[in-house]
């Protein structure tokens, strides 16, 4: 399936309310990095929306978590139409961060009576060598309490204690 490149002046996907040209198509052309958690998860989310951004979506997902099974051409490939990214929560501290999201999308080939579906995914991203990657997802997450426990593992999913790490 080919990439539907929007003009220029067109709308994000992302909804950042910005240009294409202005924010994610940079970083889809690997003319810039993006600078931190959201940024990447939101070129991600245009990357699958636009199709045919399977470089993008290979190279901005951590190694160490990656099916090795993937390649670029199967992250290529469109299954649904994305319909928009609402932004809950984001976050980053040192090299470890956290975007919290809901991104609704329609099948392709949808069911007769078919209705529009939600992801609501808890991401983690890791900095590595100045670049953000995409390590995994909570799927359905429990909301974030305002204030975790000292002793609970902290939030941001770095696997130490709260009170070791992000908790004032």
């Amino acid at each position: 399936m080919s990439q539907t490149t929007p003009p220029a002046t067109s709308p994000c996907p992302c909804g950042s309310g910005r240009n294409y040209a202005d924010c994610c198509q940079p970083h889809h052309l690997g003319e810039t990095l993006p600078a931190t958690p959201e940024a990447l998860m939101r070129s991600r989310y245009s990357a699958f929306a636009l199709g045919n951004l399977g470089y993008h979506l290979y190279h901005t997902w951590d190694p160490d978590t990656r099916d090795k099974a993937l390649t670029p051409e199967l992250l290529d490939q469109r299954d649904c139409d994305w319909l928009g990214l609402e932004i809950i929560e984001s976050s980053a501290r040192g090299s470890q961060g956290t975007v919290t999201f809901k991104a609704y999308y329609r099948p392709l080939n949808p069911a007769p009576g078919a209705k529009q579906a939600m992801l609501h995914e808890r991401s983690r991203f890791r900095r590595r060598q100045g670049r953000w990657r995409y390590l995994d997802g909570e799927i359905d997450p429990a909301p974030a309490s305002a204030s975790p426990q000292r002793n609970a593992p902290c939030p941001c999913g770095s696997g130490k204690k709260a009170k070791r790490c992000c908790h004032p």
